[in-house]
């Protein structure tokens, strides 16, 4: 498969990704803001890139944006933020379709770069503010957003849980802030934060998709390149420190299914082998905890596994009946256990290579896939291809899986349990 990578590390705390794949008919831009979580910027930050993709000066009605888009034959252009490791990733994205293949060549990757250039550049203010009418629809939709996390039970006993396993550390919060800091929201709080993500955040701007980018590159650097900032380079490694005594804590809420979450923590710095292991042991249908906590005991209504990656951390994520919670919790300890004991055949461990780099290798198949997978090689501070990752799967060992397993330890239990009279959530 043919695709060129090339990353470049600008001035002014900008890096440059640019992924070219001439297979795709289609393009991505993506302008990554990245900064530290904070309790009380990450719903602001939030909802300023929500606010940027709104509208913009040339297009000050949420319709007028939309027909725009429609007109460069459906493009797209989106607000995300998300958390990785102790940084708050958010931004705007557009997605468009080759040059060759519009009416007469047209250059619509022109258009969709300075559109979402006007968006982040040119945002539509009113007397020095953002729209109150778009700023109250999109505020309630972030208040949703964090709502339906908590009604998310799942979810919910995933954030409760992270509070407790990264305490004191920016990982312990969310991307989106809380229902509290979301709701006390002020239209004065979106100019301060927009400058923030301009003028303080450290920026990866990817390109992404089969056209050839030379006619949009320049204008794009240029226009963040004439902004004077002043920013700091993310460390997204930063592992979580293991706790001196395992802790345990519990929740009371009105649902009839317990959720229980167990943390692992690691010093390991092999985060393959550390995805090898964890796929055998619970990360995906075929691993130890699939088969056995699930299946053969019943113990579980599902059981999987799942690592953070720069926290070096292992989630092990449950839903069961109370009246399991300690067998259940026995029987993951043991199954660790096994894979720490190499208990595991060479035919499991081949068939979890192929299951993993089958995965890997579907990042092949789309534009914003590959953009993610470069994004994610850069935070690791690597360049490697899916297929790259492919040989160096291939190539580890038992002893490298038992490795890993073997500094995984216990490091805290949560349990989310129901009150009586408790629904089914």
């Amino acid at each position: 498969m043919s695709v060129a990578f090339e990353q470049t590390l600008r001035s002014n705390g900008i890096t440059v990704s640019e992924i070219k794949d001439e297979k795709f008919k289609s393009n991505g831009i993506v302008i990554r803001f990245m900064m530290p979580l904070d309790e009380q910027t990450s719903s602001a930050n939030s909802l300023v890139v929500d606010m940027l993709s709104t509208t913009n000066s040339k297009y000050p009605t949420r319709e007028a944006l939309t027909e725009e888009l429609a007109e460069l034959y459906g493009s797209g252009l989106n607000a995300f933020s998300y958390r990785v490791a102790d940084y708050q990733v958010c931004g705007l994205s557009v997605n468009f379709i080759g040059d060759d293949y519009a009416i007469d060549k047209e250059s619509v990757s022109e258009k969709a770069a300075e559109l979402i250039l006007d968006c982040i550049f040119s945002p539509q203010l009113e007397n020095g503010h953002f729209n109150e009418k778009y700023f109250l629809l999109r505020k309630q939709e972030l208040i949703d957003s964090i709502q339906g996390t908590i009604n998310n039970k799942r979810q919910y006993a995933m954030i409760k849980a992270g509070e407790q396993i990264f305490e004191g550390e920016p990982c312990s919060l969310s991307a989106l802030g809380t229902l509290e800091t979301a709701e006390k929201l002020t239209l004065d709080d979106l100019v301060p934060a927009y400058e923030r993500l301009l003028y303080r955040s450290d920026i990866n701007i990817s390109f992404c998709g089969g056209n050839n980018f030379d006619n949009i590159r320049k204008k794009v650097l240029d226009k963040f390149e004439s902004v004077r900032r002043n920013s700091q380079q993310p460390v997204f490694m930063s592992p979580s420190p293991l706790k001196r005594e395992v802790r345990y804590s519990e929740l009371s809420l009105d649902v009839k299914q317990c959720k229980m979450v167990m943390a692992f923590k690691t010093s390991s710095s092999n985060i393959y082998a550390d995805k090898i292991m964890c796929a055998l042991f619970g990360g995906s249908p075929i691993s130890k905890l699939f088969l056995n906590v699930r299946e053969k005991l019943s113990l579980c209504y599902y059981c999987s596994a799942g690592i953070i990656e720069g926290k070096n951390t292992m989630l092990v994520d449950s839903g069961l009946d109370e009246d399991k919670l300690s067998v259940a919790q026995n029987e993951i300890l043991s199954q660790l256990e096994a894979m720490k004991n190499g208990e595991f055949t060479d035919d499991e461990l081949e068939n979890i290579k192929l299951y993993v780099i089958g995965a890997f290798r579907s990042n092949y198949d789309s534009v914003s896939d590959m953009n993610s997978w470069y994004f994610h090689q850069f935070v690791r501070g690597t360049s490697y291809s899916p297929n790259d990752i492919a040989d160096i799967i291939a190539g580890l060992t038992r002893q490298d899986i038992i490795d890993s397993a073997k500094g995984f330890e216990l490091d805290t239990v949560f349990t989310l349990k129901p009150l009586d009279g408790g629904d089914m959530n």
